[in-house]
């Protein structure tokens, strides 16, 4: 009994650890990109990172077969400078509207239509919660277009609502807590609520799966040019 306590308070400890460590390499890496052009790339690369962890944990293959932390994490942020910075750049854009949005519909009399209008602002804000918590997960696990993972992100939050409102939860409750508590945010920053999301997309079975034993196939181009329901380790091989 008391070894299996001590197994778990070492493997609390080691995931701490390791979620120190990538809040770390996000700090470094947005600093790199002189915050504006780095926070984004970062952002991808820890949920790269983290779904690699999961995958490593449910046993596919070649997914143990990985570099050091620092360069995995490096080589995701590189290769993604720019279609995180579009995804980063749609997202921030959504958030300075709707805000604006918000004032704007407090100072000025809306009149009879001020409660509808209201009541769309607030949908839209919401929508955009759930696609700020789940675009980076689609964004690791699909070889596709910036576009397209927007797009994915959006008929998530209609088709699978439980699963969308959870995420926008996880990353509220995140947001809310470092308003509260600054210097937790600058501890567990965008690792935590990412590795609560990435958890619970995870075991939801949401994400194709590339078998283990698999034969990959070859990615299967549709008209835009980007690769269809294959996740990037099958498309990538």
């Amino acid at each position: 009994g008391m070894n299996r306590v001590l197994g778990w308070h070492t493997r609390i400890g080691d995931a701490g650890l390791r979620l120190a460590y990538l809040q770390l390499l996000w700090i470094i890496h947005t600093l790199l990109g002189a915050v504006v052009f780095g926070a984004s790339p970062a952002t991808a690369a820890v949920f790269a990172v983290l779904r690699r962890d999961r995958m490593e944990a449910d046993g596919w293959a070649g997914a143990a077969d990985r570099p050091s932390v620092w360069r995995e994490f490096h080589d995701e942020w590189r290769s993604e400078l720019v279609s995180a910075n579009v995804i980063g750049v749609v997202l921030t854009a959504g958030w300075a509207v709707v805000v604006y949005d918000h004032r704007l519909l407090r100072a000025v009399d809306m009149g009879v239509a001020g409660p509808a209008l209201q009541g769309v602002l607030w949908l839209l804000t919401l929508l955009l919660l759930v696609m700020s918590s789940t675009v980076f997960v689609l964004h690791a696990h699909f070889a596709e277009s910036p576009g397209r993972i927007l797009r994915r992100s959006a008929v998530l939050t209609i088709a699978r609502p439980v699963l969308a409102l959870m995420c926008a939860a996880v990353l509220a409750v995140a947001l809310g807590l470092y308003y509260l508590l600054p210097g937790l945010g600058i501890v567990f920053g965008v690792v935590a609520p990412a590795f609560a999301i990435v958890g619970y997309v995870w075991q939801t079975g949401v994400l194709p799966r590339a078998s283990a034993d698999a034969v990959p196939l070859p990615p299967s181009r549709d008209g835009a040019g980007a690769t269809t329901d294959l996740s990037k380790e099958t498309s990538r091989v």
